[in-house]
């Protein structure tokens, strides 16, 4: 069942702690990252973008979390390193496995624990029996899909772009 009130159990201090976190994230998406994106020809130059996503989503943790703050931190660290682990697992004999251990793990691995948190929240949460077990199971298929997204997937949006374009 999906918690309706979110807000309403939040204390005032909370409240406007996540508000600044959305309002970071909104003025990180829309306005710091279009003035970069004019500006810059690699990854490695939108650094007040990354800046601003990194502390929205602390912001954004703080406010949703409270007291539990640093158990989601935690969770998020170690699911990065398990998401490099994995990526590491899975191409051991490539020259260059802990590059890509590094460069797909780590990015899945947030995104990982972000969506699982999410999916925790509101689905898993008044689980009665099996919840561990569930889960377990839950982050483990939200791992493999963003997995294969980031290994595989590479620039889709813009392979189903470029065939609907050519299609015509």
């Amino acid at each position: 069942m999906i918690n309706t009130k979110l807000l309403t159990n939040l204390s005032t201090p909370r409240k406007v702690i996540l508000m600044a976190g959305i309002l970071t994230l909104l003025i990180s998406t829309c306005v710091i990252f279009p003035i970069q994106k004019e500006e810059s020809n690699f990854l490695e130059d939108f650094t007040y973008t990354f800046l601003g996503l990194f502390l929205a989503l602390l912001l954004l943790m703080i406010g949703l979390l409270g007291k539990d703050f640093f158990k989601g931190l935690l969770f998020l660290f170690f699911s990065t390193i398990f998401g490099g682990v994995c990526f590491y697992v899975a191409y051991p004999p490539v020259t260059f496995a802990s590059f890509i251990a590094v460069w797909l793990g780590v990015p899945s691995g947030v995104v990982t624990a972000i969506l699982f948190m999410i999916v925790n929240f509101y689905f898993l949460k008044d689980l009665k029996r099996y919840k561990l077990l569930k889960q377990i199971i839950v982050y483990f298929i939200i791992l493999f899909i963003v997995s294969v997204l980031f290994g595989y997937g590479g620039d889709w949006s813009f392979e189903i772009s470029q065939y609907f374009k050519n299609r015509t």
